[in-house]
């Protein structure tokens, strides 16, 4: 789970944990720092996590670049118009989306996906809640992978 879990999301955040912990996985609770967040435990940071650790990803919030975000390497890419989103979260989303992860997110989580270009592909779902968002992902997990999300070359 990714998120910049405030006094708002905390709750949907702890509910979904439970849920994850109750369908028999185990969730990581991935922030901008390490420590507590919003009350909850921290296992790793924008700066630490790796896509090739999760089966799944669930976005409860839309973090805005920390300061220690890296700046970006394209100067056409920085200015105007520039993710509000901090590019560690987007390149775990990418990462993901590309390796057919399936990625959900509700709440500001959303915003993540539309910054991505990812929203409303195959695998990617949004929600009311981190709940329902949670039930959408685990229907595709018994797959491993979204496959559908790329052409087949061969016929």
């Amino acid at each position: 789970m990714l998120g910049h879990v405030t006094a708002s999301s905390k709750d949907g955040v702890a509910t979904v944990r439970s849920a994850v912990f109750a369908a028999g996985m185990v969730p990581l609770l991935i922030a901008p720092h390490g420590g507590l967040v919003g009350g909850l435990a921290v296992q790793r940071t924008f700066a630490t996590a790796r896509s090739v650790e999760f089966d799944a990803v669930l976005l409860a919030g839309a973090p805005v670049p920390a300061p220690d975000a890296p700046p970006t390497r394209d100067a056409k890419a920085d200015g105007p118009g520039s993710p509000d989103v901090d590019p560690r979260v987007l390149l775990i989303v990418d990462e993901c989306w590309r390796h057919a992860k399936t990625i959900g997110a509700w709440g500001a989580g959303a915003t993540v996906l539309q910054q991505a270009g990812v929203a409303g592909t195959p695998g990617v779902v949004t929600a009311e809640s981190g709940e329902e968002a949670l039930a959408a992902v685990q229907q595709f997990l018994g797959a491993h992978r979204v496959w559908e999300r790329f052409a087949t070359l061969v016929a």
